[in-house]
Order: structure tokens, then C-alpha cells, then sequence
């Protein structure tokens, strides 16, 4: 856009939690789209008068100005968002799985509590990952897709020691590379193969 103090009016999808970025120095930056089949970027400006709240999917209208670039700071951006109006705010779904999850059952077979430990699951959306440990190892695996209800899952990688008690360790990693979707139900996370079989249900770590 051109510096000729003109006003573009543009509509926004803003996504529902900040990521770790790199401007000037290290920094949060909104994710943003201009349609709603776009991918995600980096927004490394400010939106004056939004108010964000993470957890929420927003679509809004901003008006965009060109600035005069010779009164800016050389770091600074030549564009001002400014908010015209929030056309909508949703709850994101897919946010509450932001936590720490603790397997219950695998293939609808309830664990042994009393085992030496039981598989834990990290989900970090920022960094569309996942972290935990499957009852003896721990592992690490990208997210690769993510939406309302279904999640793809990269290739796990994870330390190599033996444990005495394998048996639940080898569930977990016969069942994890087959998740294909998921459910919320309250405090639970219940994951289904591609068949919608449910194959591992987990509890909130309080």
C-alpha cells in the first residue's frame, strides 16, 4: 500500500490465541486471516481500540491508514489498524484442549491407577505440539491439523528406556499414531480412530 494518507477498510479473522514471534524483539503476535480459506499469519502490528481475548474466534472490520513514513521510527510499521466494528466473537473449541491430560482408558479399557505411572498428554496449540509421556518414555510429536473435531497428528519421537511395567506404554503407542478425531465431554478428552472407534479417553490434570 502506497504512503498517500489514503483509508482501506478490510475484514479480518482474527484466531483465538497468540503465538511466540520475532519483530523487532521477541514478541506475541496475533494470528491473522483475510478470508476465511486462508492460512493463518503472523500479525506483528496493533489493532487500536481491540480488545483481544484469548479463547475467542473473531471476525472483524478494521479501516487500515498509510502513514507518512517520514515521521516513523525506521522499526515501525507505514500502516495504522484501527477497529470499525467486531462482526463476531465465538468460543474456540478447539482452545480448551490447551492442557495437561491424563489417560484413563485405552481401546475402552480402564487403566490400572495403581501402576507405576499412567500416559500423559501436553497440548500446546501455540506451538502446535505435543508433549507428555506414554508411562515409561517421553514423547514429542508435531500437530499437524487441527479443527472442531478432528486432529492429524505428525510422527512421535520419544526417549528409549525400558521400564518394568511395559504393558501400558505399548498400548499407548500401538493407539497414538491412530487418532483421527476427538471429542470434549466435560473434563474429558476422548480421542477416535478412523473408523470412530473410541481408542483413548483422558481426564484434566488438576
Amino acid at each position: 500500500m502506497s504512503c498517500d494518507n489514503t483509508t482501506k477498510d478490510k475484514m479480518m479473522f482474527i484466531n483465538s490465541y497468540k503465538v511466540d514471534c520475532t519483530g523487532v524483539g521477541k514478541m506475541q503476535c496475533l494470528q491473522v486471516k483475510y478470508t476465511d480459506s486462508d492460512n493463518w499469519v503472523y500479525f506483528y502490528d496493533t489493532i487500536e481500540g481491540f480488545d483481544f481475548k484469548p479463547g475467542y474466534l473473531y471476525k472483524i472490520e478494521v479501516s487500515i491508514d498509510a502513514i507518512d513514513t517520514s515521521t516513523l521510527p525506521s522499526d515501525k510499521s507505514n500502516l495504522k489498524f484501527t477497529l470499525k466494528k467486531v462482526i463476531s466473537k465465538q468460543k474456540d473449541i478447539t482452545y480448551r484442549l490447551n492442557d495437561i491430560w491424563v489417560v484413563t482408558h485405552i481401546n475402552n479399557e480402564e487403566l490400572d491407577k495403581a501402576s507405576f505411572q499412567l500416559p500423559q498428554l501436553e497440548i500446546s496449540l501455540k506451538n502446535k505440539q505435543l508433549l507428555g509421556n506414554d508411562g515409561c518414555n517421553n514423547i514429542k510429536g508435531t500437530i499437524n491439523r487441527i479443527t472442531d473435531s478432528e486432529i492429524e497428528l505428525g510422527p512421535m519421537m520419544g526417549t528409549k528406556k525400558m521400564c518394568p511395567q511395559m504393558d501400558i506404554p505399548n498400548k499407548f503407542n500401538r493407539v497414538i499414531s491412530e487418532i483421527r478425531s476427538y471429542k470434549l465431554d466435560g473434563l474429558e478428552l476422548i480421542f477416535f480412530d478412523k473408523k470412530n472407534k473410541e481408542i483413548m479417553r483422558s481426564m484434566k490434570f488438576d
